[in-house]
């Protein structure tokens, strides 16, 4: 099986040219996001892919770092961000665990990106040391567990195949004590889209960070 930051950027020319599949539920995840973010906030996304969500929220708060594990995403990413005249956005090159500063932010967030993740619980303890106390981490992230059990070996196939990435299967109730295990207590769950099973999560940052 090929590593996360090779498969993705042999994907990245496909995966940005794919259109959102279901725009009503993204349009939906994005105004429940914006409800959290002010003017001058600084925000950090983990996962950002070709860019769609970041050209998307950075116009609302002051500044807006997103980070990829893949080169090739960010370039597509960056020249997306030039040709909108978004001026407050920042690319760098990330993993999940790597060290974003200890609450530099006031929000960190991961769509799509935590089921992908080697270890969920690791990344989320990482977004939750980046925020501030107070600020909010926010997740959107595949449960697979829930209803899609079947997905399984066909994933198994795929990724020897190496046309699928490595996932992490996990229950709704998984996902949300991760969250709590990180320090963080949520405030608002949601499903956009149920279908997909992809649980939308805003956990707030407790003053004191679990040692």
């Amino acid at each position: 099986m090929i590593g996360a930051e090779k498969f993705w950027d042999g994907m990245a020319t496909r995966y940005a040219a794919r259109p959102i599949p279901d725009m009503a539920a993204y349009d939906a995840t994005l105004e429940r996001v914006a409800a959290y973010l002010g003017p001058n906030d600084r925000v950090l996304e983990l996962g950002c892919g070709p860019g769609t969500t970041p050209i998307r929220l950075a116009p609302l708060v002051r500044h807006y770092e997103a980070t990829d594990i893949s080169r090739e995403l960010l370039a597509i990413a960056g020249e997306r961000a030039r040709e909108a005249g978004v001026g407050n956005l920042a690319f760098r090159q990330a993993r999940l665990e790597d060290d974003f500063g200890d609450g530099a932010y006031d929000a960190a967030m991961a769509f799509n990106v935590l089921h992908l993740a080697a270890d969920p619980e690791a990344a989320l303890r990482t977004m939750a040391r980046s925020v501030r106390a107070g600020g909010y981490v926010i997740t959107k992230s595949a449960c697979l567990k829930d209803g899609q059990g079947w997905l399984r070996p066909v994933l198994w196939v795929m990724q020897r195949l190496g046309k699928a990435p490595d996932v992490r299967f996990m229950s709704s109730a998984e996902l949300d004590a991760i969250h709590e295990a990180a320090g963080l207590k949520i405030v608002e769950t949601g499903w956009y889209s149920r279908k997909a099973g992809a649980r939308f999560v805003v956990a707030q940052k407790h003053d004191q960070l679990p040692g």
